[in-house]
């Protein structure tokens, strides 16, 4: 029989044994409650019948709701397709198995959140189940972001091959226009017709050959449009390019009711910049206002197009103004327009990538870009870019 100093020993022992062992678990307690308070993870706990019984601070911040609204509530009900949780849940509880699923649940405001879900069973110390553990990460904006990332590469497909259509229309075009050419010729000198019959055939042949001209001119545009090229600074007007671009938007035009006003100060503006980079700054902006005006579905809308020099201060500049009776921009969305992917129309409509590519070409071209709107009343975009330094010597005279 062990004495009582024996016993005394490992009673000593053994408490000091169970003393450390309780500040490990006071430990790993505090590590976990604070894993779960502070995650950004949807983290929460199920009973047997799939009742939530932890719901974490993340999830409260991701769904929008408090642990107090859902507690004791079916997990099952958060999810967008409440059915198909319902059998993961019962699957993990069933198998015992780990589940790793995608799924959407439905935030309390209404929205998708899209996340990579893992379903883990709980078990007693009899290896019994009595519950489910469920980690979420919210990847709604990466999910977002692959989906703008396919449009874009769609986008640049659709590019290449309005290249290529571009190419096979020139050559029937130009041949078109050889004939058109020839048949006025002939016309000129054939026998038999009288002078209205030939007048009336050279004014057609005339009137092939100047559509047949504004095709090719399109085309030429179009292509110069889609094509790549690094920077290329030359001297032009802005005030041509202007009116190049719209014509170049005649198409889009040409079934709406906008009205396009030119409101330019008198004779050419000069400006050294890259015209295809600038025309597409053009192309953003102008296509951005004639969509905001068929949306608010007036009978009449309008675009004007105005310029005006700033000749104060050692880089003269000229600012373009490019307004829209439309929609407006609400306050909320404001801030938000130079944000990548982020845009206000609907799927298939737009890609969110207009307006902060266009900022950074303007940027670039060493000019800047503010805006004003008035939501219900209309937008209107200002351009500042540096007059060439000829133009500027030329008015001021030095």
């Amino acid at each position: 029989m062990e004495s009582n100093e024996v016993i005394q020993a490992k009673l000593k022992e053994t408490t000091e044994a169970l003393s450390k062992q309780k500040e490990v678990l006071h430990q790993t307690s505090g590590f976990l409650e604070s894993v779960l308070e502070n995650s950004k993870d949807i983290i929460f706990r199920t009973n047997l019948d799939g009742a939530l019984v932890f719901f974490g601070k993340g999830g409260e911040s991701a769904l929008g709701y408090t642990w107090e609204e859902l507690s004791g509530s079916a997990v099952k009900d958060l999810a967008e397709k409440p059915p198909d949780l319902e059998r993961l849940v019962y699957s993990c509880l069933k198998d015992k198995a780990v589940i790793h699923r995608e799924i959407t649940f439905r935030h309390k405001n209404g929205s998708a959140v899209h996340c990579r879900m893992a379903l883990v069973p709980l078990f007693n110390t009899r290896e019994e189940v009595i519950g489910m553990a469920g980690v979420c990460r919210d990847v709604t904006a990466w999910r977002k972001f692959k989906e703008d990332l396919i449009r874009v590469d769609r986008l640049a497909e659709v590019g290449r091959i309005a290249s290529g259509v571009v190419h096979e229309l020139n050559n029937p075009v130009a041949v078109i226009g050889e004939i058109a050419g020839w048949i006025g010729a002939v016309a000129s000198d054939a026998e038999g017709l009288d002078e209205g019959d030939r007048e009336e055939l050279k004014t057609s042949v005339r009137h092939i050959g100047e559509q047949t001209k504004r095709c090719r001119n399109i085309t030429g545009q179009l292509l110069s449009f889609v094509r790549e090229s690094k920077l290329t600074t030359t001297s032009l007007d802005a005030h041509e390019l202007l009116k190049e671009t719209v014509n170049l938007l005649t198409p889009e035009l040409k079934f709406t009711d906008v009205e396009i006003v030119f409101n330019f100060v008198q004779g050419p503006v000069f400006i050294d910049s890259d015209k295809q980079l600038l025309e597409q700054v053009f192309v953003n902006f102008i296509s951005n206002a004639v969509y905001a005006v068929k949306d608010k579905g007036d009978k009449r809308g309008r675009i004007t197009l105005a310029t005006s020099l700033n000749n104060s201060g050692e880089s003269p500049t000229v600012e373009i103004k490019i307004s829209d009776t439309g929609v407006g921009i609400s306050k909320a969305d404001q801030e938000k327009i130079y944000k990548y992917f982020f845009t206000t129309k609907p799927p298939g409509k737009g890609t969110g990538l207009g307006l902060p590519i266009s900022r950074n070409i303007i940027k670039n071209l060493g000019g800047s870009l503010s805006f004003e709107s008035e939501p219900g009343k209309g937008t209107t975009f200002n351009i500042r870019l540096p007059i060439s330094r000829a133009l500027h010597v030329s008015q001021t005279g030095s």
